[in-house]
């Protein structure tokens, strides 16, 4: 990437120098070319399904606590016919006791995330009981799919400083920005519209495979924002959408 960035840059800055009056006092000219030599390669260096396009709006679905016997499977059948891929935060436990459903939610293009073994608040507990928290649910989701999580978020959006040190970043933290509240509310209704009416571009939405109202809200919650142009993606392909070119200033003036 670098190498093909100093040829393009290297080409316009000896087009400018061939006529010496153009050659002079052109830093500012040759740092903003500079700039917009990367504003192209970030473009170009990301995969085709993952550049933002300016008319796309993007949106995260998240299901905490599972997997869920029942309601895991429902949601996973709904998001694979309504073509909306979505990030499961996983509990090791469960994943042991039904580690089948992990390999369906990989196979529908979802993504797995740690949410600890046994649902505990993060900021509570010691380093010891962290650490093991956290490398026996990444252990039973790759148990189960051969792969480690890349991302985790803690029970309750809970983590003590000195406890979250210790993830050394093997896996980002992912909160959320849109609460369904369908935990405290069995009427699906109401968690549609609190969805949809506080969803905004690149917002990461909570929810849980856990209940029937969420399996319930989740057609009309998908539906609305498709209606409204959202492109539904994972939270590591939303944090790829979030990611700025590099930048390094070799021109100064």
């Amino acid at each position: 990437m670098k190498i093909r960035r100093f040829i393009i840059i290297f080409a316009v800055i000896a087009g400018i120098c061939t006529v010496p009056a153009a050659c002079a006092g052109n830093l500012t000219v040759i740092n903003k070319i500079y700039k917009i030599v990367c504003d192209i390669e970030s473009g170009l260096d990301k995969p085709e399904d993952l550049k933002e396009k300016p008319e796309k709006k993007y949106i995260a679905l998240t299901f905490d606590d599972g997997p869920h016997p029942k309601y895991t499977g429902e949601i996973v059948n709904i998001l694979t016919e309504k073509n909306a891929p979505a990030t499961f935060f996983i509990v090791g436990d469960r994943a042991e006791l039904h580690p089948t459903l992990l390999r369906r939610i990989k196979k529908a293009n979802c993504e797995l995330g740690n949410h600890t073994y046994n649902h505990v608040d993060l900021s509570k507990i010691s380093r010891n009981e962290f650490i093991s928290q956290m490398e026996k649910c990444s252990q039973a989701i790759y148990n189960a799919t051969g792969e480690y999580p890349k991302v985790y978020r803690p029970p309750f959006g809970r983590i003590s400083k000195a406890n979250e040190q210790y993830i050394d970043g093997k896996m980002k933290k992912i909160l959320w920005t849109v609460d369904s509240h369908d935990w405290n509310t069995p009427d699906k209704n109401k968690i549609v519209r609190q969805v949809v009416s506080s969803a905004k571009n690149k917002a990461i939405i909570l929810m849980h495979d856990f209940y029937s109202q969420s399996v319930e809200a989740l057609p009309d919650i998908i539906d609305e924002l498709k209606k409204q142009g959202y492109e539904f993606v994972t939270v590591s392909e939303l944090i790829k959408l979030w990611e700025l070119p590099e930048r390094m200033e070799y021109f100064i003036n």
